[in-house]
């Protein structure tokens, strides 16, 4: 696993991440997203099914250039744009 901080443009269909340009290369997503949820702190423990609301998303992503270049990526909102914040190869 590998931590980055840095800027990807996102396209979405149906709510879901299709596509992405990072590092100056197009991205296709190539499986089904995993939205990352998290629940507010503030909750006293007692609340059962407590609300969730989405922190990023999980994707493996597949390059759009012909090279044979797969990775698994988390992105993250990061003010009105997002970020690729882990990566796995």
């Amino acid at each position: 696993m590998m931590l980055t901080q840095e800027v990807a443009t996102l396209w979405w269909d149906r709510g879901v991440p299709v596509r992405m340009v990072w590092r100056e290369r197009r991205w296709r997503v190539s499986d089904t997203p995993t939205r990352l949820t998290a629940t507010a702190e503030y909750l006293p423990s007692a609340v059962t099914h407590a609300p969730e609301y989405t922190v990023g998303w999980r994707f493996q992503v597949s390059a759009d250039d012909g090279e044979d270049d797969v990775v698994v990526v988390d992105v993250a909102p990061d003010g009105t744009g997002w970020v690729v914040a882990r990566t796995w190869r």
